[in-house]
């Protein structure tokens, strides 16, 4: 079953390089949050291949897709989770390539959301279809859910799905193809606690400063105020804290996450997103409004530190506070079976032993991770997700799917009930 699995992910390799490049044309983007194009494209595919599912949605925009295959036998059920939204094109100086045009060149697929995570979409759906070959002779259950709405985090994707089919949501493990980058897999996530602030002030012409105070000036010592809890102090708890303090594996997560990417992990962080105020370039600002994500590592004291961003609003008697949402950080267990069975699977493809390594962004897995159910990213990544000319390479995208595809051959075999 490998080797037939490995020689048809090689005979397809053109076909799942352009399905990815497909994906990436689909402009998908969480300004707007229309997916539709994108899960047409999937539709039409699973069509084709004669993958049943079914299609499940919040609001039309926005749809949710979920195929699952019954083995034969009975056994675990193995979750494959990804979404089709990606962060906005935006103006980032750089583009040498329209961001949507899933351009193929150099050995790359570049436009933007190809590594956050259409490549690790692609993987997933046809690691899917060669697993759905050799039922007869699997246990258990593979679903695959394909979802939207996971950059804005409001709840009409995979939150969605576990309140409208909550049975087939329920898993024993879970893989995404998030950017991990093919040297790493991520085991655990920081937590994230969204908040607005409005500011209001009389207002007055730009000279008369004895009349009002700008919102824009209060908004700013609200903000100075607010990077003080970059010092709030954390406990990082054990399972963690043994990796960060062991200097070897310092050593080789520096080298596949950078320098700093440790001290992120351990501290506090707030960054102002985005700042809106004032209305003419002669009037004293009377109102604004910014929204900071104050990302928060395991070990914090979530309801101590929300207290403390109240407190430092309330100071202010122009400004009115909303906590818009609050996600905690997860861990799933980094010596867990599936992780195992993932590093395995990129050593028999030749590649280094992955490092098991924390990340600093949210995902999916939260929802699962939450009720103790082991959750793994292992997807195509590089150092310019996100960013301007965002890529994947040609050659990570097929080594993620044999990956994918090996570790559910593994971890649906030999394990029936």
């Amino acid at each position: 079953m490998k080797d037939k699995i490995l020689n048809w992910i090689e005979r397809d390799r053109a076909a799942i390089v352009d399905f990815c490049a497909k994906l990436v044309r689909c402009n998908t983007s969480s300004s707007h949050g229309d997916t539709r194009s994108a899960a047409e494209l999937i539709k039409n595919y699973f069509a084709a291949e004669n993958i049943g599912f079914r299609e499940i949605a919040a609001c039309k925009t926005m749809p949710n897709l979920v195929a699952t295959t019954e083995m034969a036998k009975v056994g675990r059920h193995l979750m494959l989770n990804g979404h089709l939204d990606v962060m906005p094109a935006g103006n980032e100086a750089g583009w040498t390539v329209p961001p949507w045009s899933g351009t193929i060149r150099d050995g790359k697929i570049i436009g933007r959301g190809v590594s956050d995570m259409k490549a690790g979409v692609t993987a997933m759906i046809f690691a899917y279809k060669y697993l759905r070959e050799f039922r007869e002779n699997l246990s258990g259950r593979l679903t695959l859910t394909l979802v939207s709405d996971e950059e804005t985090g409001y709840g009409r994707g995979t939150g969605f799905l576990f309140k409208k089919i909550p049975d087939i949501m329920r898993a024993d493990s879970v893989l995404t193809g998030e950017p991990s980058g093919v040297d790493a897999i991520s085991f655990s996530s920081k937590g994230y606690i969204q908040i607005t602030v409005k500011v209001t002030a009389r207002g007055a012409i730009a000279g008369y400063s004895n009349e009002s105070r700008s919102a824009i000036e209060v908004a700013a010592e609200i903000i100075r105020d607010l990077k003080e809890l970059e010092k709030f102090p954390v406990e990082i708890p054990a399972t963690l804290q043994k990796f960060l303090n062991e200097p070897n594996y310092r050593k080789l997560h520096e080298k596949v996450r950078g320098a700093e990417h440790l001290e992120q992990l351990t501290r506090v962080t707030v960054d102002i997103c985005t700042i809106k105020g004032g209305s003419l370039s002669t009037v004293i600002a009377a109102d604004c409004k910014f929204i900071a994500a104050i990302v928060i590592p395991l070990g914090t004291e979530v309801e101590a530190l929300i207290s403390e961003i109240k407190s430092i609003v309330e100071r202010y008697s122009e400004a009115a506070l909303t906590i818009d949402g609050v996600d905690l950080p997860e861990i799933s267990p980094p010596d867990g079976e599936l992780a195992k069975i993932l590093s395995e699977a990129v050593v028999t493809l030749g590649k280094v032993k992955p490092v098991m390594t924390p990340d600093i962004a949210l995902s999916d897995c939260r929802y699962w991770r939450y009720d103790g159910i082991p959750a793994y990213w292992y997807g195509a990544g590089g150092e310019l997700c996100s960013a301007a000319n965002e890529f994947v390479t040609v050659d990570d995208l097929i080594h993620v799917t044999k990956v994918h595809a090996l570790a559910i051959l593994n971890y649906l075999s030999d394990n029936a009930e």
